[in-house]
């Protein structure tokens, strides 16, 4: 399962032990980058790739962020977009978690 920037605020139900991955709009060169918030309980980030655009040097992509939630259950999901020195994001994506038996 894919989640993209439409899937902001709403309730996704995924399998316990299945990745999903999350695509987002970045550009790095700006350094501001997606982050996953440490808030998510029983969900293991498991991969982490950026997909580059094929226009010019320093064009935004889609950074991929793959999760596996360990257990059933219900969690939430947040990941904020910021530089990797400041604490405060410029946008967040988050998503309720319903985390169904494998």
């Amino acid at each position: 399962m894919e989640l993209t920037h439409d899937d902001a605020g709403t309730t996704c139900a995924v399998r316990a032990g299945e990745p999903f991955t999350v695509r987002l709009p970045e550009n790095p060169t700006t350094g501001y980058r997606w982050h996953p918030d440490a808030d998510a309980r029983g969900v293991d980030l498991t991969g982490d790739a950026y997909e580059g655009s094929t226009r010019p040097v320093g064009s935004g992509g889609q950074r991929l962020l793959t999760f596996t939630a360990r257990e059933p259950g219900k969690t939430r999901l947040r990941l904020t977009r910021r530089r990797s020195w400041e604490q405060d994001p410029v946008e967040q994506f988050t998503v309720e978690l319903d985390v169904r038996p494998g």
